[in-house]
């Protein structure tokens, strides 16, 4: 049921991470955002590694997975107190994974 609910919270939340995303492969762009908080997302099919040991970083709120099969988004929300280094520093962990997707930021809205 958990993951029934976090696939249909992906589709609602996949525009707006579609929207932050950057351009080119492997590269991170930062985006302004409309939200409080830092996003790091990956578009793109991930076919260069694992990327499981990043979602250990203490400073994530939330991660949503596109639903199709192999995922071709990743977008992942950092906790209140996340700062632009947290989100670099968690982009920078996906980029090796990341393979083809590109990877980017949306800072919080001014």
């Amino acid at each position: 049921m958990k993951r029934q609910m976090r696939r249909w919270t992906g589709l609602f939340l996949l525009p707006l991470a579609l929207g932050s995303c950057g351009t080119g492969s492997g590269t991170t762009g930062i985006t302004p955002g409309t939200s409080d908080r830092w996003y790091v997302s990956v578009l793109g099919p991930r076919d260069g590694g694992a990327i499981d040991h990043c979602f250990e970083d203490p400073l994530i709120d939330q991660s949503i997975e596109s639903a199709d099969l192999p995922s071709t988004h990743l977008s992942i929300k950092l906790l209140g107190t996340g700062t632009q280094g947290d989100a670099e520093r968690i982009a920078d962990c996906l980029k090796p994974g990341a393979g083809s997707g590109a990877v980017s930021i949306t800072s919080p809205g001014t």
